[in-house]
């Protein structure tokens, strides 16, 4: 924390000055606007914010010898970094149009506008000061119950298929909770303005939307294995009850940060312990199945998640209202 003393200027103002390492990173120069917004008995300071609708960003992406990983992970990172025009360019478009509909489909609002031989022009049509990162994990969460839910029930119903889908709707929303917390990033008013929401606190919501996406991956990675168990009666009965327990772990675990209850995320923070402890009682002799460990794995890993989203809790105190 910086100190400033206070100057009188004339009769009716009062002046402050601006740090030179605050005003270098920002490009500011003499003449510069700079935006005064009051926030009860703070007065938070920021240079002249970006605008989507007179600036457009812009990213171009050659595709040749490139393989569907590396152009995936090259659209989701311009579509994360607020890039409104995505370009994908190369011989080799004609060839892989299907898959590359598919990496641009996967992403939510975003959408093909011009397509030729060598070149697929993706535009997103969103207004990201509408775009509420609370929402967004609300509807995360809905998903990732549902996948816990059915995974509980994968020895019944072979729902993987299902439980896929759904693993790529968490994946589509948590790649827009990024977009909106980088876009507050950059926009700290627009983000105090719009959703009453600091800095910080985009941040801890940006942690919890990983933590979320974790546990949906989590889930559906276990009834990838579980699926191809041939357990006894005991055994399965034992992953159900994991199951089932780490369902009320996490919904418990998501309502202490709805309702930023520390007492309640300290309390459950516990049962970290007996799930690995619970989770090691499954762990075959030798020569047993090796799809058990892979269960045990995910397992473990999903209950260190839970674990990890509430800790979020009671150190950074998460609220969604």
């Amino acid at each position: 924390m910086e100190y400033r003393k206070l100057i009188s200027f004339g009769k009716n103002s009062f002046v402050v000055s601006l740090p030179k390492p605050w005003v270098r990173q920002h490009k500011l120069q003499k003449g510069d606007l700079i935006y005064i917004e009051e926030n009860g008995p703070n007065l938070a300071l920021s240079k002249k914010e970006f605008d989507g609708d007179s600036e457009e960003r812009e990213e171009t992406i050659i595709i040749d010898g490139k393989n569907s990983d590396w152009i995936e992970r090259r659209v989701c990172s311009a579509y994360i970094k607020n890039c409104n025009k995505i370009t994908l360019k190369g011989n080799e478009i004609k060839g892989k149009v299907k898959e590359l509909q598919k990496i641009i489909q996967n992403l939510i609002a975003l959408e093909v506008m011009e397509q030729t031989s060598d070149t697929i022009v993706a535009k997103v049509f969103l207004n990201m000061d509408t775009v509420s990162v609370e929402e967004l994990i609300r509807k995360m969460d809905i998903v990732t119950r549902t996948m816990i839910k059915e995974t509980c029930e994968i020895f019944k119903d072979d729902n993987y298929d299902s439980l896929n889908e759904r693993d790529m709707d968490v994946n589509r929303l948590y790649f827009l909770v990024y977009r909106a917390v980088l876009y507050n990033f950059e926009n700290p008013m627009k983000a105090i303005k719009n959703f009453k929401l600091s800095p910080i606190q985009s941040m801890r919501f940006h942690k919890l939307a990983f933590y979320v996406e974790g546990i949906a991956d989590e889930a559906r990675r276990v009834a990838r294995y579980v699926r191809l168990l041939k357990p006894s009666e005991q055994q399965q009965k034992v992953i159900e009850k994991i199951l089932t327990d780490l369902y009320e772990y996490y919904v418990n675990t998501m309502k202490s940060a709805h309702t930023n209850d520390h007492t309640l995320a300290l309390q459950i923070a516990d049962l970290k312990g007996d799930f690995y402890t619970r989770i090691e009682t499954l762990k075959p002799k030798i020569g047993e199945s090796v799809e058990m460990h892979k269960v045990m794995n995910r397992l473990q890993r999903m209950t260190s998640l839970i674990h990890n989203m509430g800790r979020i809790v009671y150190t950074l105190g998460v609220t969604i209202e």
